[in-house]
């Protein structure tokens, strides 16, 4: 009798259960899953994501860039040689992909972290000191300016202190001449120069007051500058302690010749080392920047101001020599000619006073003779020969007739002598008037050469002034 065995489902197939082998088949794939995210994730930690928006064809080309080149050397020989650029470089795989990213701290993470902040901050405060330099140079420029305008205005207020000096002049001027004798008032080229220097002088004054308040204006916005300067100079600063501060060495090692000058044109080394933009938060602020762009914009302005200024100075001084020569001449010629009808009169003074001398004995002359016509005045005279009772008349008058002129001759004679008196004693007035005239112009030129001769003095003396008109105010009222 055959032996009987197990059933035959048993005898075939596998042993453990369908669950039990599930289990484990389940327990593997999910190990396997989980160390492959695993391993997919540490990966991730080490190298750049792949971006979603590739495309296939994108990434193929991407994978072909990192295979090796075939390189064919002299000889012929055939060598791989990896792509240039940054990367891994795999020998074994002849790939050479982009260089990993590490997702996490390594253990040198501190010290290079330190070590890149370290180079940030050298790097930031270099630039921050170049940005320091610069400012200090405009700074000290913007200062220079701010001096060169102050010593300008000084010359501008002397010259402005000269024009009303001048103007002071011009009015004494016309006050002296005021003094002159009534004759000599006459209205003359210095009267009409006179008036024309006070509108010239005048002109003059108020286009200087106008230079002047406007170099005044400049002066304010150079001060506002320079501070604004010096406040941000004195806040780049407060980083700069632990560094030296070799500001002119600086900018000559930055290669910008423009950064040397406010003045200079800009630097053909732009691509080299170019202006940083403003940024708030870094070494070239908004506030420096707008600093640096009113400066530059301020020199350009200085130029301007400062030549204005000059040829300000320069047509005031002209004008003031030109009007101080012009009157000066004219005085003078005034006093030539006052001096030469001066001699002229003296001339005339002096054939009057001839004249009237020779009519003053002529008619004492006259006088003597008419008492000689006259005869004596009494009969008691021991003379008797001019008497008409004397015997040689009486004898010659027993005859009918015998009459002599003799009176009436005398009679007319002296009524003659009379009227020649007379007529020369109206010459004698008139001569005598005539001299009083004389010499009364005589005075009057004389003063007016001399008033004519205190204002050239006046002006020669304002025009070389050994002290300027302030300190003399100054002096009078101490």
């Amino acid at each position: 009798m055959a032996a009987v065995g197990p059933p035959a489902y048993l005898l075939t197939g596998q042993v453990g259960s369908k669950k039990w082998h599930k289990d484990n088949s389940r327990t593997v794939q999910k190990s396997s899953e989980v160390t492959k995210d695993c391993g997919k994730q540490a990966l991730d930690l080490w190298r750049a994501p792949i971006q979603p928006e590739e495309t296939p064809y994108e990434r193929k080309l991407r994978k072909e860039s990192w295979k090796f080149k075939l390189d064919v050397s002299s000889t012929g020989e055939v060598n791989r040689k990896p792509p240039e650029g940054p990367g891994v470089t795999l020998w074994k795989s002849k790939l050479k992909p982009p260089p990993w990213v590490s997702k996490m701290a390594m253990p040198c993470f501190r010290d290079y972290f330190n070590t890149k902040n370290n180079e940030f901050m050298t790097q930031y405060c270099r630039e921050t000191r170049q940005v320091v330099s610069r400012m200090r140079q405009a700074l000290l420029e913007i200062n220079e300016q701010f001096k060169a305008l102050v010593r300008v205005r000084e010359q501008l207020n002397a010259t402005l202190a000269r024009i009303r000096q001048s103007l002071l002049t011009n009015k004494q001027t016309q006050a002296i001449r005021e003094h002159r004798p009534a004759l000599e008032k006459v209205p003359d080229k210095v009267d009409a120069l006179t008036r024309w220097e006070r509108k010239a002088l005048l002109k003059q004054k108020v286009k200087l007051e106008g230079v002047m308040a406007m170099s005044e204006d400049h002066l304010k916005a150079l001060g506002m500058c320079r501070q604004a300067l010096d406040t941000a100079c004195d806040e780049r600063s407060r980083v700069l302690d632990l560094m030296p501060h070799p500001l002119r060495m600086v900018l000559l090692e930055a290669g910008r010749d423009s950064w040397l000058g406010l003045g200079r044109p800009s630097s053909p080394w732009v691509e080299r080392n170019q202006t940083p933009r403003p940024d708030p938060i870094g070494p070239y602020t908004p506030e420096c920047a707008a600093a640096l762009d009113d400066a530059q914009s301020l020199t350009f302005v200085s130029k301007d101001v400062m030549l204005k200024v000059k040829e300000a100075i320069k047509e005031a001084q002209d004008t003031r020599n030109t009007a101080h020569n012009t009157i000066e001449n004219s005085l003078q010629g005034k006093r030539n000619e006052t001096l030469r009808h001066k001699e002229r009169l003296d001339m005339a003074l002096g054939g009057t006073r001839s004249t009237l001398h020779r009519c003053q004995r002529f008619m004492h002359e006259m006088n003597i003779t008419r008492g000689m016509t006259l005869g004596p005045d009494s009969s008691k005279y021991l003379e008797t020969r001019e008497k008409l009772t004397r015997p040689m008349v009486q004898v010659y008058q027993r005859h009918v007739g015998t009459q002599l002129p003799e009176a009436a001759i005398l009679n007319q004679s002296t009524a003659e002598l009379d009227c020649a008196i007379k007529d020369t004693a109206k010459n004698i007035q008139s001569l005598q008037d005539t001299r009083n005239h004389l010499q009364q112009r005589i005075h009057d030129k004389e003063t007016g050469y001399g008033v004519d001769g205190s204002i050239k003095r006046l002006r020669q003396r304002r025009i070389h002034p050994r002290t300027s008109l302030q300190e003399t105010l100054d002096l009078v009222y101490s």
